[in-house]
Order: C-alpha cells, then structure tokens, then sequence
C-alpha cells in the first residue's frame, strides 16, 4: 500500500476512433485505485464520445473490433473496463465545452459519470495532482 494517498489525473482524449487505446486507461485507474490512489478520469476531444449512452459498450479494445475471441467468448467491452473503474472508487468527469460541441445533454451520457467540468477545472486538478497521465 501507498505511505501517503497520491492524487492521479487521466486525461482521457482517445475514443472510438482509437478502439485499441481504450480499455488500458480504465484498467490501470483501477489497478491505481485498488492501491487507495484518488483517481479521476478526464474525457475530451474524441474521450467525450466514450461517455454517450451506448457507445462504450459496443467498442471491443482490439484492432479488428472483433468483440469475440477465438473461442466464442464473448471479452470485455470498453464499457465493461469503465464500470470495473467506478466500482474502484475512480471518478469520472467530462469537459464542458467538449460536451456543448457535440450537443450532448446530461440525459445522453453514461450514469456513472460523476460531473460536467469546465476545461479550467481540469487544468487546476491537472496541476495539484502527483501525477497525470494521457491517453
């Protein structure tokens, strides 16, 4: 375990278009706060479309998007890596602005999104956390 707990920031900007780049940031943020880290999440840019109803869950973290394995099983969704993330205690937040440029509402994103944030907001917890990390 940790001497002191560590405040850590994932800034999240990798989305659809980058289905590879998706799952690693939740599961690390869960293994950090299985540790007793503060871990928040941070979606922009392309990141936002993560936390629009449906959209996690129909991306499968591989190239191909091939959301079975050899065997016929079916493996984890990006959505199923997010919820592994908030049942360890990890916080989501989102940009504002990211989400009025799309046009989304609070009725169009995912439940377990914690608060809508402006972007000065990331930059201040940017700057107070130990450490921060983008993906």
């Amino acid at each position: 375990m940790l001497e002191k707990e560590l405040k850590i920031v994932i800034l999240m900007t990798s989305g659809p278009k980058t289905p590879w780049r998706c799952a690693t940031p939740f599961y690390i943020a869960t293994l950090m706060a299985a540790q007793e880290a503060d871990v928040e999440i941070f979606f922009n840019m392309d990141g936002t479309n993560l936390i629009k109803k449906g959209v996690a869950e129909k991306i499968c973290p591989s190239l191909e998007g091939n959301c079975f394995s050899a065997n016929g099983q079916k493996p984890k969704t990006v959505y199923d890596f997010m919820k592994d993330a908030k049942l360890a205690g990890v916080k989501f937040y989102s940009c504002k602005q990211a989400v009025d440029s799309m046009g989304l509402t609070e009725e169009d994103l995912i439940p377990e999104l914690d608060g809508i944030v402006p972007a000065s907001e990331f930059a201040l917890r940017a700057m107070l956390a130990d450490k921060l990390i983008t993906f």
